[in-house]
């Protein structure tokens, strides 16, 4: 018998051409090759063109590989061809489809530019968002930074807006308030000093002066001028020393906030030298001094020896000057952890309790100091205080009228 021999095989059938390939978009290049490399057949739209068929793609089919690839020198524009081996009528052929990938690039250049403007928009509305929010933000600031720069000298008693809510500017105004408020005490208590200065050095000094110029007006004896000139005296020694407590005053103040000089002084040789100085002031006023026996008297503390002398003078100074005639002032030691207790104890009429918090402010006396008309100016105890809070100890006041007072001093021991 004779085999019939196989029709033509034809891939979209139309009337052969000299064409270039035709890229009509979504349309597909398809081609029919053996192996070895003869085209079998090919659609119209390759025209007079054909699909590579390199050698090793040959190869790979023969061993029936699926192979993918991208041609980019075809035609006017890159494909993508997928090569796979068919077998028919016992002969293996090679099914070639390739298709255009100027749209897949059109696509992707259309989606870059997207997502391109996409991100500069995002990018810009963020930006603008940011601002916005930024400026929200930083309004209170703003007007806090407004308000603070209206605070002057004069009126330290205003006090920043605080915002709403309870956030890291909240607790930031609340300190910077609470400053304001430690600046207005501080501002206050300058005030009320110079104030106090001002009037205690004005008294002496109108006084001083009245007294020359009655004294000036006439002529009068020896006697009369040694009397004018004893309290003229008089009153140059109170004004000096009223001059060097200011200024004892106006150099601790000064070195508040930094570390004192480190000194130490025993205790028992500081107590007897200011019972000593001050016997013959007790011994006047019929007031006994007694310094009980204690072991914390064997130890030292912590202290400038100068301005140690200078607290218990002024405080024992007190004690004897309030003491009633046949009155007795106690000194009694007592060692409490690392510091050293002094207590200094009269019986003197005692302190109301709604003088006791001021007891320690400077140029303030008591209703019983200006009744008794006492030579002071009310700066000794505040001296004191300040020496020891500089020198890390504290001072306290105990007291009740018709009871006497209780002073104690609490300085660190010395190591």
């Amino acid at each position: 018998m004779v085999e019939k021999p196989h029709p033509p095989t034809h891939v979209h059938e139309m009337a052969p051409g000299t064409a270039a390939p035709s890229f009509a978009r979504l349309d597909k290049f398809v081609q029919i090759v053996g192996m070895d490399g003869r085209v079998m057949a090919r659609s119209v739209t390759l025209g007079s063109a054909r699909l590579p068929t390199k050698p090793g793609l040959l190869t790979r089919l023969q061993e029936g590989q699926t192979v993918f690839e991208t041609v980019e020198d075809f035609g006017e524009e890159p494909v993508r061809m997928v090569s796979l081996p068919v077998d028919a009528a016992g002969t293996r052929y090679a099914v070639q489809v390739a298709m255009s990938l100027d749209d897949a690039y059109a696509v992707l250049r259309s989606a870059r530019l997207l997502f391109t403007g996409m991100a500069v928009s995002i990018l810009v509305g963020v930006g603008l968002i940011g601002v916005l929010l930024t400026r929200r933000a930083l309004r209170p600031i703003d007007r806090i930074v407004s308000r603070a720069r209206e605070i002057g000298e004069g009126s330290l008693s205003e006090r920043l807006p605080r915002p709403a809510q309870q956030d890291e500017i909240g607790r930031l105004v609340d300190t910077l308030n609470e400053m304001l408020g430690r600046i207005e005490g501080s501002f206050e208590i300058q005030r009320r000093f110079t104030a106090d200065a001002a009037h205690e050095l004005q008294s002496p000094l109108s006084r001083l002066r009245t007294e020359l110029e009655v004294t000036l007006r006439r002529h009068r004896d020896t006697a009369e001028y040694e009397d004018t000139l004893r309290s003229c005296l008089d009153k140059v020694e109170r004004l000096s020393i009223l001059t060097k407590e200011l200024l004892t005053l106006a150099r601790l103040d000064a070195e508040q906030g930094r570390a004192s000089a480190a000194g130490t002084v025993s205790l028992a040789p500081l107590l007897e030298g200011v019972v000593r100085r001050l016997a013959s002031e007790a011994e006047r006023r019929r007031v006994t001094i007694a310094v009980h026996p204690s072991q914390a008297l064997s130890l030292s503390v912590r202290c400038a020896e100068g301005l140690a002398d200078l607290v218990f003078t002024n405080v024992l100074d007190n004690a004897v000057k309030f003491s009633p005639p046949g009155g007795q002032v106690v000194i009694d030691t007592a060692a409490e952890g690392a510091a050293v207790v002094v207590a200094v104890s009269d019986a003197g009429p005692g302190i109301p309790a709604d003088e006791i918090p001021r007891v320690f402010e400077r140029f303030y006396r008591g209703r019983v100091a200006r009744a008794n008309d006492s030579r002071g100016f009310g700066l000794g105890l505040a001296i004191s205080r300040t020496v020891v809070e500089n020198h890390g100890g504290q001072m306290s006041v105990e007291s009740a009228v018709g009871r006497g007072a209780t002073f104690r001093i609490r300085f660190p021991v010395a190591s």
